[in-house]
């Protein structure tokens, strides 16, 4: 898979499922077994339109150079966040916090951490 492929894939997963968290957080997190108070739903909405801005900016950028320093900046960041968010909700999983839906975002927080990594540390477009 070629980082333009990659990176489109990454926006068009993250663009919606953010405006759904955003738009639906007391509909969509029950799904997954978790329960929101009124400041949970505010959480979810400003992760929402996080998760909307960092797909949008991988969307967005995936015609760039990959040596640009903004490719790299974001190939880090993102690597950061799924990495640290395959971790997150691997421990909400496993303590129940989130039902067995849980493991399927720990799964793809963790690969699209990999696909990031490998990006970021092969110099391939």
């Amino acid at each position: 898979m070629s980082l333009k492929n990659f990176l489109a894939y990454n926006g068009i997963l993250f663009v919606p499922f953010g405006f759904g968290m955003l738009l639906f957080p007391a509909l969509l997190f029950p799904i997954f077994g978790i329960e929101l108070d009124p400041d949970g739903v505010l959480m979810a909405r400003v992760f929402g339109s996080a998760l909307m801005n960092l797909g949008l900016i991988c969307f967005l950028i995936r015609n760039e150079n990959h040596t640009s320093i903004g490719i790299r900046a974001i190939l880090t960041g993102n690597f950061l966040f799924h990495g640290i968010d395959s971790v997150s909700t691997f421990i909400a999983a496993y303590s129940g916090v989130m039902n067995n839906l849980g493991w399927m975002f720990s799964s793809l927080h963790f690969l699209l951490a990999i696909g990031f990594f490998y990006f970021l540390i092969s110099g391939k477009d």
